[in-house]
This record gives C-alpha cells, structure tokens and sequence, in this order.
C-alpha cells in the first residue's frame, strides 16, 4: 500500500512538473491579434466573419453560452452559396476583446445585435439563426424588433422567461465524468500563461468545462463529435449564467419573449433528439408565444446539432429559410 501511495504521488509531481514546463495558452482577442478577421460597431471591435454574397439575404448566426465563440456553428459557413452568413463573437466572449462583466447587458447584447443588423441587413430584414443563449437573445431581439427579422430559427434555448426557467434541474448530480472534468480544469487552469491577460486563466477553465454540457445518452450512443471553440468568456459568463446563479431573483426576471407577439414571421425550433434537459418536451412549452412557430428534431443529435448533425441540421435549416411563400413582418 504504501509503495502504491509512493507512486501515486510521484506520478501526480510528474504531471504537475510536466504541466508547469509546458503551460497551457489561450489564444490573443482581436486587440492583440490585429491579423484577426474584426468590424467595429458601436464603438467596440468585434471578432466576425462574413461569408457570400452581399446582395443575398442575410442569415446572423448566434452562439451560445453565454460565453462561447461561433467556431462549433462553422457549419453553417454551407448556407453561404444562397445566403450572407455573418458570424460574429458577442461583446466580451470568444475573440473578441474582453470589458468588465458591469458593462455587460442584455440591453448591451441587443444593441450589438442590431448594430450588426443595420450594418449587414442594410435596411432589409434578416434571418437570426440562434443556438442555445444564442436563440435567446435571437428571441428578445424579434420582441424589441419584430420588423426587422424575417425568420429565426431558436435552437434549444434554455428559457425564454421564468415560466420555464424553472424547468432547467440544475440540482441534480452531474455525473463522475462531469466533476471529473471540472476538476481537471481547475487544476490545469493555474498552468495557463497569461502573459498580463487578467482574464487568460478563467476564459481557459471554461473552455475546458464547455464541453462537458454536451451531454449525450444513450440514443446518441455517446459518439458525438468534439465541440470546436477558439475561447471562453468568462466576463460575458460572470455577467449571465453568473449572475443568475447568485441572485434567483434577477434570473426570474429575465424576458427574453417580450414583444415576439407582435412578430409575425416564421418561427423554427430545431431540437436535438438526444437531448432530455431543453429538448422537444420543453420547447414545445415555448410553442405558444409565437405566431407562426414549428418544430423539427434532428435525430441522433444532442444540444449542439449543428455540430452533431451538421449535413442535416443545415437542410432543415436551408428548407425553413427557402422562399416557398413571402413572410408577413410587423410594420415599423
């Protein structure tokens, strides 16, 4: 027992030496890496692509988190032969430069939004395709601007209100695998070389903890493909989920379906079928405030489908976003 112990312990200095050696890294905001793709929109540089032609409809793809990049959602880059595909890294999160969590809103993320809006939409209206917080915020933007969005695709988002905010179980036991990795990115986080980024070695941890919520079951078999991120946000996260977690009143507050009565476009929930937290069960809860709504499952497919599914998530996404029938908008 006493020689295991031994070496145990000497196998853990080992690591330990080894991960202090070789560090870990995350990689340079748009600020320090001016080769980076950026548009500067109210007065902020933001991480962003564009991909097609101007002239197409435009099609803004929203990441989700909140604290994530748009990386996971490079499959999207396929609409790009009908339509404008413009990825952009939310203010705070990803690529795009870091600002205190205080300065982080939804207002805030709305705002962007519609920067990018009028920027790209150039007067016309647009598709959002939102994932998870992306569809979210996708949705508070309909409300605030119904006649700026033509069609938006929600998928998965967590809650859109408190009616079923508390739906999410965020009590129950995540799993060895989970703590496990938790732990793992804790230890390995004090080994990231920061090089005066205040925000290095949080952004890493929660880049090491993001793919630990893809969460499969059995009917995916557990061979979902490995989720890509550039890094985490950890402002953009302690201004959100943070937040949420310390002061339950503040989350119930939360609307994110405010004004979506008043948008008369199509709605499209996409949901993966592996999925049991925010799945089809609990998007058909959200159904109802919309207009004009349906859902589709992507089979074989957990919350990050179009990561999981992408050949078949992006077909569904080309078949609701095809002009079958002119969209009715509410007027400005």
């Amino acid at each position: 027992m006493f020689k295991r112990s031994r070496f145990v312990a000497a196998a853990l200095l080992a690591i330990s030496v080894w991960f202090f050696a070789t560090g870990f890294t995350v990689p340079d905001t748009v600020e320090r890496d001016r080769s980076l793709p950026s548009i500067e929109l109210n007065g902020y540089p933001f991480h962003a692509e564009a991909f097609g032609d101007p002239d197409h409809p435009v099609v803004i793809v929203l990441h989700g988190g909140p604290g994530a990049d748009y990386r996971y959602l490079y499959s999207l880059k396929a609409l790009a032969d009908d339509y404008l595909v413009v990825f952009y890294d939310q203010r705070g999160t990803g690529l795009s430069p870091r600002v205190p969590a205080e300065e982080i809103t939804l207002q805030v993320f709305v705002n962007d939004l519609d920067a990018f809006v009028e920027a790209f939409g150039k007067g016309r209206p647009v598709h959002l395709v939102g994932h998870s917080w992306g569809a979210m915020l996708a949705s508070a933007y309909a409300g605030a601007h119904p006649h700026k969005v033509k069609k938006i695709v929600l998928a998965e988002p967590a809650f859109l209100d408190s009616t079923t905010l508390g739906d999410l179980d965020s009590g129950r036991w995540p799993g060895i695998r989970v703590m496990w990795g938790f732990t793992k990115a804790w230890v390995s986080k004090w080994f990231v070389r920061a090089h005066g980024d205040e925000y290095a070695r949080d952004d890493f941890f929660l880049l090491q903890v993001m793919p630990l919520m893809q969460g499969a079951d059995e009917l995916c078999d557990g061979k979902l493909p490995p989720l890509e991120a550039w890094r985490f946000g950890s402002p953009n996260f302690k201004a959100t989920l943070g937040r949420m977690m310390n002061d339950p009143e503040w989350a119930a507050s939360l609307d994110f379906r405010k004004g979506v009565d008043a948008f008369r476009g199509e709605t499209l929930f996409l949901v993966g079928e592996c999925n049991k937290v925010v799945g089809a069960a609990h998007q058909k809860k959200h159904l109802g405030h919309f207009a004009n709504a349906k859902l589709e499952v992507v089979p074989a497919a957990g919350h990050f489908m179009f990561n999981d599914r992408p050949d078949y998530s992006n077909s569904v996404l080309r078949a609701f976003l095809a002009d079958k029938t002119p969209s009715v908008t509410a007027a400005p």
